[in-house]
């Protein structure tokens, strides 16, 4: 029960940073870490073992994708219409299984 009240909270936290970060933030304009698309996506490969998880769009300028790894690592990216990503936020503790068991309802 505990973990599946601990993914709805990330599920929250994820629909409030999609919420809250509109397109104009998501362009080279911040303050994030910004880089093209091809290069931050490889980083996060090279370095944290990274892969897609999840896209979604940001109305007409930009997308949001979630990087996370096997070990618990995860990266939100934003990528703008030209292909600049920024990097929103990042942590630890991704768990792939607590989200699908809440989704569906379902207690641990």
């Amino acid at each position: 029960m505990e973990k599946a009240f601990r993914a709805g909270l990330g599920l929250t936290a994820l629909a409030a940073v999609a919420l809250f970060t509109g397109a104009q933030q998501a362009t080279s304009q911040s303050s994030d870490v910004c880089a093209p698309r091809d290069d931050l996506v490889a980083q996060l490969d090279a370095q944290y073992r990274e892969i897609q998880k999840a896209v979604g769009l940001l109305g007409e300028e930009a997308v949001m994708e979630i990087f996370a790894s096997d070990q618990g690592t995860w990266t939100i990216l934003t990528t703008d219409t030209s292909g600049t990503s920024c990097i929103v936020a990042a942590g630890e503790g991704w768990d792939e299984n607590s989200a699908t068991l809440a989704s569906r309802g379902e207690g641990v």
